[in-house]
């Protein structure tokens, strides 16, 4: 007799995203998950269909994609707030 213990990822509607037997990589697709979840529902309020918004999401999230992507961020500063582009121009 043996005991299995086995790590369920559950994403929404109850949905058995996968099942793992190591804790450590139920974790990271949690955490994979949550973000795919949380990018989604970025797209899904600018009116992008959910379906649509989650394969979009999931391939911003694919590993080639998403070491570009972060790096491409990296580059973008913030832009001045409006108050100080005012000011800035009535100088």
């Amino acid at each position: 007799m043996a005991i299995r213990t086995v790590h369920q990822v559950i994403g929404k509607n109850e949905q058995v995203i996968g099942e793992y037997m190591d804790l450590k990589l139920a974790k990271e697709m949690d955490n994979r998950t949550d973000v795919l979840y949380y990018l989604a529902d970025l797209m899904e309020a600018q009116g992008v269909d959910e379906q649509l918004a989650e394969k979009i999401a999931e391939q911003m999230l694919t590993d080639g994609q998403r070491s570009e992507i972060l790096n491409r961020l990296k580059s973008v500063k913030d832009l001045p707030s409006r108050a100080a582009t005012i000011s800035a121009d009535t100088e």
